[in-house]
């Protein structure tokens, strides 16, 4: 049963949608006062808030702000009179989640409530999920247990419900279409279309008429009308993939789209309406593009309200077993093959490889290794030879300063443990004596470096 708020000064309101709710199988709570109302919440178990606008004492905004502050994830639709649909849209900047003209339509309310109220499960579950720190996480295929990438975990789900544009920022092959995918699937425009276009793929002279579409005669080989996919995902989301290589004439003609939105068909003279929700992703460093002239900054900001940084995997170290297990499973379901996971050398070169070309990189190196496995374990000769032949210590620059302390003190540790080796001819009695450490100690770290005592030869 859903809890319903409503936050009105007109009983007579207030009684009319309290039956409306009871008749449709909720639960009903009414307040003609924002500061009982806000009591309420805060004392009660409630699942959707129902505010008027403009009320005597505290408006719909000031308890949106409020509200904020004491149960920032239930959700607030907006009870506005015909004519103040500006003033609900600012309702909605501030954190409102969606809002319903009076007189309204009695379905269309139920419909909003019950998707505000999957709303509210679906950010408590992940709230839920994150709050249980280090454990594994799953959220729109997004798999992790990285903090950093929980944390661009919250911001999709903050930034999905509305209609801000998001720009996807992160090198090749961390994931971007996938955060696209799942902003889009959590948002309201998830039953309607998500058209993708990889802006680096197109050619120059075909951009406008696959953006825009062209009408009948627009130039030679034009025998009939066609529409652009700015067309087809009409009431859904539009994703950009590699945005910055828009060349520089569709971005002063995108801008029209993403300022007003509208647009004109090549050859035609009707402005277009684009209902359109646009996400965007590049690998580009936004500096460096925006100095060369390559990018116009008004393109660049307007794309830019909400940004999403993707790490590196390298940065994500604790999700590459992760992955590759995940991989594994998976790529395992189309072949008819008995591998059971990576042997501990495979393990360690995994850890330690920096991983330029990211999650697609680790997604190939696993299916390349399945294919050619000739045994129960993926070991290092299943492995490209970039790999095999990876060396961490040429490559500190990839590390953090952790990372680094220990694989130097690691590789001291080693050297020193050979010279003992040979200068007691392993005589492991000799070496604790002489070294400071105990037996125990020396059999522990000969143990962790793989050594033996006869290894002085």
């Amino acid at each position: 049963m859903i809890n319903v708020l409503i936050i009105d000064d007109e009983l007579d309101m207030l009684s009319v949608v309290e039956k409306i709710l009871r008749s449709s199988g909720m639960e009903p709570t009414s307040s003609s006062n924002g500061t009982k109302a806000l009591e309420i919440a805060e004392n009660k178990e409630i699942d959707v808030i129902l505010c008027d606008l403009f009320m005597p004492e505290m408006d719909g905004i000031q308890i949106i702000r409020k509200m904020k502050n004491i149960k920032p994830t239930i959700p607030i639709i907006i009870f506005s009179a015909f004519g103040t649909v500006d003033r609900a849209v600012e309702a909605m900047k501030i954190g409102a989640y969606n809002f319903i003209e009076k007189p309204f339509n009695t379905e269309y309310l139920i419909l909003l409530i019950n998707r505000a109220f999957e709303h509210k499960k679906l950010i408590d579950e992940n709230n839920s999920l994150l709050s249980k720190g280090d454990g594994e996480f799953n959220f729109q295929n997004i798999i992790t247990r990285s903090t950093r990438m929980k944390k661009v975990i919250k911001l999709i789900s903050k930034a999905a419900p509305s209609e801000a544009n998001v720009l996807i920022t992160g090198e090749s092959g961390t994931g971007k279409e996938l955060v696209a995918r799942a902003i889009n699937n959590l948002s309201e425009r998830r039953t309607e279309p998500f058209v993708p276009i990889n802006c680096s793929a197109l050619p120059e002279n075909l951009f406008e008429a696959e953006l825009f579409g062209y009408e009948k005669g627009a130039f030679t080989g034009a025998s009939k009308r066609k529409l652009g996919l700015i067309e087809y995902a009409n009431k859904g989301s539009f994703f950009l993939d590699e945005v910055f290589d828009m060349p520089l004439s569709i971005q002063v003609k995108m801008l029209r789209v993403l300022q007003d939105k509208k647009f004109r068909r090549v050859g035609g003279k009707n402005l277009i309406e684009a209902d359109v929700r646009f996400i965007s992703a590049t690998n580009k460093k936004i500096d460096s593009t925006l100095n060369s002239g390559n990018l116009r900054e008004d393109f660049y900001y307007r794309l830019n309200v909400i940004n999403v940084q993707l790490p590196p995997l390298r940065e994500r170290k604790e999700d590459i077993l992760l992955l590759a297990n995940h991989f594994l499973k998976k790529i395992l379901k189309t072949y008819n093959k008995n591998v059971s996971g990576f042997n501990k050398e495979t393990i360690d070169i995994f850890r330690s490889y920096p991983w330029p070309g990211n999650i697609r990189e680790l997604q190939n190196v696993v299916s390349r290794a399945i294919v050619i496995c000739d045994s129960d374990k993926i070991k290092l000769h299943h492995l490209p030879e970039k790999l095999r032949h990876y060396n961490p210590s040429n490559n500190i620059n990839t590390l953090t300063f952790a990372e680094a302390k220990k694989m130097s003190i690691q590789k001291i540790e080693k050297e020193y443990l050979l010279f003992l080796l040979k200068k007691y001819s392993g005589n492991v009695t000799k070496m604790a004596e002489n070294s400071g450490f105990t037996r125990r100690h020396i059999h522990r770290i000969l143990n962790q470096y793989n050594l033996h005592s006869q290894d002085w030869h």
